[in-house]
């Protein structure tokens, strides 16, 4: 039986970069709610016309890479935690002051 790989949701300082998704993964409507619910706008120079995130579809066997940067009009790195979380995400905290809030600066707490 093949393991099922999880969905990871890396966040720093500048944004989050989700891996492990297939393209076919999530309906549409599941990528545009969690936009939502960040708060993604559009950046010009950064995203596609008139699209929130930044997608790679180049990997093996279909996976894709997202980018999903945090600017002041998003939700702050610690919501978009929470917010990823809250939908199933293994999420790893890599701010540089993660070891502050009980992690180190790739999001392990040293409970696992």
């Amino acid at each position: 039986m093949e393991e099922e790989k999880m969905a990871t949701a890396h966040v720093n300082e500048l944004g989050i970069i989700l891996r492990g998704f297939n393209s076919l993964d999530q309906p549409t409507a599941w990528w545009e709610s969690l936009l939502d619910d960040l708060k993604s706008r559009h950046i010009p120079s950064f995203y596609r016309r008139g699209k929130r995130m930044f997608v790679d579809a180049s990997g093996v066997n279909g996976a894709v890479r997202g980018v999903v940067y945090l600017t002041p009009n998003t939700v702050s790195a610690d919501e978009a935690v929470t917010i990823l979380e809250r939908r199933g995400l293994d999420v790893y905290d890599a701010r540089a002051d993660a070891s502050a809030r009980g992690g180190d600066d790739w999001g392990n707490t040293g409970s696992e």
